[in-house]
């Protein structure tokens, strides 16, 4: 089996082409699409292509609609008619969690389910989503198209990495607040993500998935689970954590303890056995350099 990866050196497309290698049976290519000679490629050995090549929101800089539209949207759809047209099989396009246009609520989690609106507030989820619009047009039997919407995704070495924000939380707090335990963030672990990848194009799937690893998990839980791995010494307050239940409404508290994630009933579609790597494994990977073991206190 062969399969093109277009747009190389990401860290989503490198990750993916090294475990899909992995198995033993696949041939992995990746093809630069800064290069406007790839035009030229020839696409007509391959069985599918997965298109990861894409401008992803940057808060520093500001892109203008135009550049979005052009990389994020009408790239992959002239990469898929190219790829159609090449008598591949099967086209994944790596989508995201931002067409939804949903963002972290508090008390409780925002989650996303079936029943949830697709309404993008942003370039990089609005100009996903007019490339998922064009893109499902060319599905057909000969043709088949996967969009795949991850949540965060995180591993070793991935940039942006939400949870090294929190990393550093925990190298600075001594207390770590007990609240909103219930209230969810989605998570998917690059592995989880190749495994998932890797089925898809196994049993030649249509259609739009939404993977991520179980239910996804509380600010509070993966707080814990860094102290675990760091082992450092801090207070566990529920007192604290009461004080600032409080204060639900404020953007700070939303944004630190805040979630959105998918609902099961979408995660699990149409599988529910690639999540491999269980958060705490996946964490202790994705983290470098734990410390020197020190004993925590207990709750108060």
């Amino acid at each position: 089996m062969r399969v093109l990866i277009t747009g190389s050196g990401s860290y989503i497309g490198r990750n993916i082409k090294a475990w899909l290698e992995k198995t033993g049976h696949i041939i992995v290519d990746e093809l630069d699409m800064r290069d406007p000679a790839w035009i030229d490629y020839d696409f007509r050995s391959y069985d599918t292509v997965i298109h990861v090549a894409a401008i992803v929101h940057k808060k520093k800089e500001k892109i203008p609609w135009s550049t979005y539209y052009k990389v994020n949207t009408i790239l992959p759809y002239k990469v898929a008619i190219k790829a159609k047209d090449s008598h591949v099989e099967q086209f994944i396009f790596l989508s995201t969690m931002a067409v939804y246009g949903e963002g972290k609520k508090l008390p409780l989690g925002n989650v996303i389910d079936e029943k949830t609106s697709i309404k993008p507030n942003s370039f990089y989820g609005r100009s996903k989503l007019e490339a998922e619009k064009k893109l499902i047009k060319l599905n057909s039997q000969s043709f088949r198209v996967s969009i795949v919407r991850p949540p965060n995704i995180y591993g070793y070495g991935c940039p942006g990495n939400y949870i090294n924000l929190f990393v550093k939380l925990v190298k600075l707090t001594p207390v770590i607040p007990v609240t909103f335990t219930n209230c969810k963030q989605g998570f998917l672990y690059i592995d989880n993500l190749s495994r998932f990848i890797y089925q898809l194009i196994k049993d030649r799937r249509e259609g739009i998935f939404h993977p991520q690893d179980g239910e996804g998990i509380s600010t509070f839980a993966l707080l814990a689970e860094i102290v675990d791995i760091y082992q450092k010494r801090v207070l566990y307050s529920l007192r604290i954590g009461r004080i600032i239940s409080h204060f639900h409404k404020l953007p700070v508290i939303i944004k630190i303890f805040g979630g959105v994630s998918y609902s099961t009933s979408l995660s699990d579609k149409p599988y529910s056995n690639y999540s491999r790597v269980d958060f705490n494994s996946g964490l202790k990977k994705t983290i470098v350099n734990p410390s020197k073991h020190v004993k925590r206190y207990h709750k108060i």
